[in-house]
């Protein structure tokens, strides 16, 4: 027999080579190369995607860019909102029974600031409407005779209604309206209380549809009877100008400039003439 060993192919390997290699352990890579019956010295390179720049950046940071577009985009809401606010030149509070809609209260502000004037020169006419939605306890009980005659289970928020009075004590005590619309229970508390500036402070001498010394009523104004969105004050609302109160004092001249605008607005809707035609 021949000493040299005899040469095999290239790329073949024996029954015996074969069987001891299976007893070894083989890599991850390797197991590639033998499943894909490749040969070991030209395993494949593997291809790596190319990602771009923001496609990289965007997997990185896509929550903390996400939140700061969000706080910026509310940063900007509330600027503009707050450049396009007005600045009030009156402030006129409701309270009573009606509760008014966004949609009347903007009719209301409308009609209203035609007889305003732009009493801080910044060129807007600005009108604050507060409502405050507040049943007595007689108003109460019409309202469940009501529900009661047409088969119609009524419940009344108690609570919720001792809120709203609550709330209308502190205006009547801090807040900053001088004109205001009141349900006559609550126009008696206020001028019993001291609470109310006397007309002939006001006016030369006493003005059309004055009920006291103090009111007006409202609905009989020529004011409320020209202008259709103030249908939705009741009747027997009393028109009113709140004196500046201890608090509001508190803050000097400028109070005392924007009870003045106040008493200015609530005069020209006392001294509002109907236009001809209109009844």
């Amino acid at each position: 027999m021949d000493d040299r060993e005899e040469k095999k192919p290239e790329g073949t390997t024996s029954a015996e080579d074969r069987e001891q290699n299976a007893r070894i352990p083989l890599s991850a890579a390797a197991r590639r190369v033998q499943a894909l019956g490749l040969d070991r010295e030209r395993e494949p390179e593997i291809e790596v995607e190319h990602v771009g720049f923001w496609e990289n950046f965007w997997y990185h940071h896509k929550w903390k860019t996400i939140l700061i577009a969000a706080a910026a985009l509310i940063v900007v809401v509330c600027m503009v909102q707050l450049l396009s606010r007005e600045t009030p030149d009156a402030y006129l509070l409701y309270a009573g029974p009606a509760y008014l809609t966004a949609r009347e209260v903007q009719a209301i502000s409308a009609d209203c600031k035609l007889v305003m004037e732009d009493s801080n020169g910044d060129g807007k006419k600005g009108l604050s409407i507060l409502d405050i939605n507040y049943l007595t306890a007689e108003q109460i009980e019409e309202k469940k005779r009501q529900a009661r005659e047409e088969g119609v289970d009524l419940t009344i928020d108690g609570a919720g209604n001792t809120a709203q009075y609550e709330r209308f004590e502190l205006e009547m005590i801090a807040g900053e309206s001088a004109v205001c619309l009141l349900d006559p229970a609550l126009y008696e508390n206020v001028r019993k209380a001291g609470g109310l500036v006397p007309l002939s402070e006001v006016f030369a001498g006493t003005p059309p549809h004055a009920v006291d010394e103090y009111g007006i009523a409202f609905g009989e104004t020529d004011f409320a009877r020209t202008f259709s969105s103030m249908n939705v004050f009741p009747q027997d609302s009393i028109l009113c100008l709140r004196r500046i109160t201890s608090v509001s004092r508190l803050k000097g001249k400028k109070a005392e400039r924007l009870q003045a605008w106040q008493t200015d607005f609530f005069t020209a809707i006392v001294e509002f003439t109907a236009p001809d035609g209109v009844e």
